[in-house]
């Protein structure tokens, strides 16, 4: 469907609105279960009868949809399948239950209602936590398995249960990670290659929305993406030489596009009204002169710009996520402060951790 730029622009404005409504509303939800919220990883965290918590949407698409994970250790067996079932059947809020290891995860069920929200979601916490007491499960490392009082980390996009020891060392290794990576030399050619067959697909989304007789911004938002995304993949990262490369594949690569619609047009309009003989290729030669001769230039201009428009529209939140998926690679971060004081050797306290 077409969009106007000023559909886009309300859109973009709309979704800040509604990410600031989502942070406000995170926040009062982890008051309203006594918890806190960590603004920089988007995580609720706290500690209920003795374990610790972490609360998030696993994909912020639906951030309502909340996941409850906690790490712990039994000398008993794993929990059992009718053990799982069962829980997930008493509990209403909870559609589902994984144990993996240590980790339990538990996912609630979706309520846009914020009481009912924060109601369901007090209920499954300590549901949660009174079924593993009940089993005799105890806060552990989910990396060493050493039990004790843990404290929630984040790598990359996953959330972990860690100790202090494993903190320190996980926070170590990847930020020598993180330091090879930055000084890893982009591969200009891999990138170029993996750009131009991104590209590709985003040709084939003009062509293909083209002949349904759309001129649709979801073609130009494909260029965009696929385009910087192959020269990320293949030139190991995207740089501003890559990004300045990938922009210049983008411009050539929708003129292709859109000049290969218009020669399936011309192809099928020959074809159709005249019988003349003639491929594709050909078609593709003559639509300058075809253009010019119709006296239509202004609408394969038009169209050209208008595509344009769109891929810039896809290449720069494409940018902004690429450089911060970049920035988080390998990145520890601390989900907010411990909030069991002594739980870890070297904590303050106010309960918080010394940065490591």
């Amino acid at each position: 469907m077409k969009r106007s730029k000023a559909q886009t622009v309300t859109e973009c404005v709309q979704m800040g609105v509604n990410m600031s409504k989502v942070t406000d509303n995170y926040k009062n939800l982890a008051r309203g279960i006594g918890f806190n919220y960590d603004e920089s990883t988007n995580t609720i965290y706290g500690t209920r009868n003795g374990y610790e918590l972490l609360v998030y949407a696993t994909d912020q698409r639906y951030p309502y949809l909340l996941t409850v994970t906690t790490s712990v250790r039994s000398a008993g067996m794993a929990l059992g399948k009718d053990e799982i079932s069962q829980f997930r059947k008493s509990v209403a809020p909870v559609t589902g239950m994984v144990q993996k290891d240590s980790l339990i995860t538990v996912v609630n069920k979706s309520q846009k209602n914020q009481d009912k929200l924060c109601a369901d979601l007090g209920t499954t916490i300590e549901a949660l936590t009174g079924f593993l007491r009940e089993r005799n499960y105890t806060p552990c490392c989910q990396t060493c398995g050493a039990s004790t009082q843990t404290v929630g980390f984040m790598l990359e996009s996953a959330r972990l249960h860690l100790c202090a020891d494993c903190a320190a060392r996980t926070k170590s290794e990847n930020e020598v990670k993180a330091q090879q990576r930055q000084q890893k030399n982009v591969n200009i050619v891999g990138g170029i290659i993996g750009a131009v067959l991104g590209s590709l697909i985003g040709v084939a989304c003009i062509v293909i929305l083209g002949q349904l007789g759309y001129v649709a911004a979801i073609s130009g938002i494909v260029m965009a993406f696929c385009t910087l995304k192959g020269f990320d993949k293949l030139g190991g990262k995207l740089t501003a030489a890559g990004i300045v490369i990938s922009c210049v594949i983008m411009a050539a690569m929708t003129y292709f596009g859109n000049r290969l619609d218009w020669a399936i047009e011309i192809y099928n309009g020959m074809k159709e009204y005249f019988d003349y003989d003639m491929n594709i290729l050909q078609s593709f030669r003559i639509v300058p002169a075809f253009v010019e001769e119709a006296d239509i230039r202004g609408d394969y201009i038009a169209a050209f710009v208008q595509q344009m428009i769109f891929v810039v529209v896809g290449a720069v939140p494409t940018i902004i996520s690429i450089s911060k998926e970049q920035k988080n690679v390998h990145q520890v971060a601390q989900i907010g402060y411990m909030q069991n004081p002594g739980g870890f050797a070297g904590t303050s306290s106010n309960g918080s951790i010394n940065n490591f």
